[in-house]
């Protein structure tokens, strides 16, 4: 019984490690797999905006800008969404990036535009962008949506949720990440 509880546990714990470790793979992949992430990745710049060094200076006073901007208007809430990724990265993470942008784009055009809502797309192994992502502890992969409202922040982290579903089940990640951004908006 006990051998049980041990090997269980132990595979447990490796399974973890492996998951936990998967974007910082990517040296590892076959050359394959690594064509298929550069036309992945070529396809999200195409499709979404990246930020350049200048835009990820703006974003490191952390949230510190974003707070000051979200809290000018205190009487509605303010939705900080950040992608954090490492330079090499693995398919669910961009998968994780380009299930946000289409979910935001569909959903919350209006919002984004009237700047109720901001994202940030941010490379941690940028210097630029060191700051923020210590805050969010932020040092391979994350989604992070939080919510600025009334000088208080409120964070809720979505990594494990787009590592499960935005590869294979884009449809239930986007209706969690929807549904989390609804509720911080209210």
């Amino acid at each position: 019984m006990k051998r049980i509880n041990i090997t269980s546990t132990l595979t447990i714990a490796i399974l973890l490690l492996i998951y936990a470790s998967a974007c910082n793979n990517n040296k590892n992949q076959k050359s394959g797999d690594a064509k298929d992430s550069v036309s992945v990745n070529n396809n999200i710049k195409a499709s979404s905006k990246n930020l350049t060094a200048k835009d990820s200076t703006k974003a490191i006073s952390g949230s510190e800008s974003n707070t000051k901007d979200a809290n000018s208007n205190s009487s509605t809430p303010t939705v900080l969404i950040y992608n954090f990724h490492v330079t090499n990265r693995c398919p669910s993470c961009i998968a994780i990036e380009e299930a946000t942008t289409r979910m935001l784009n569909i959903y919350f055009a209006a919002e984004v535009k009237k700047g109720q809502i901001k994202r940030q797309v941010l490379n941690v192994d940028d210097e630029a962008n060191k700051k923020i992502s210590e805050k969010y502890q932020a040092f391979g992969s994350g989604l992070f949506v939080t919510r600025v409202f009334k000088g208080q922040e409120t964070t809720t982290d979505l990594t494990g949720t787009g590592f499960k579903y935005a590869k294979n089940k884009e449809e239930k990640f986007i209706e969690i990440l929807k549904n989390q951004i609804s509720e911080y908006l209210k």
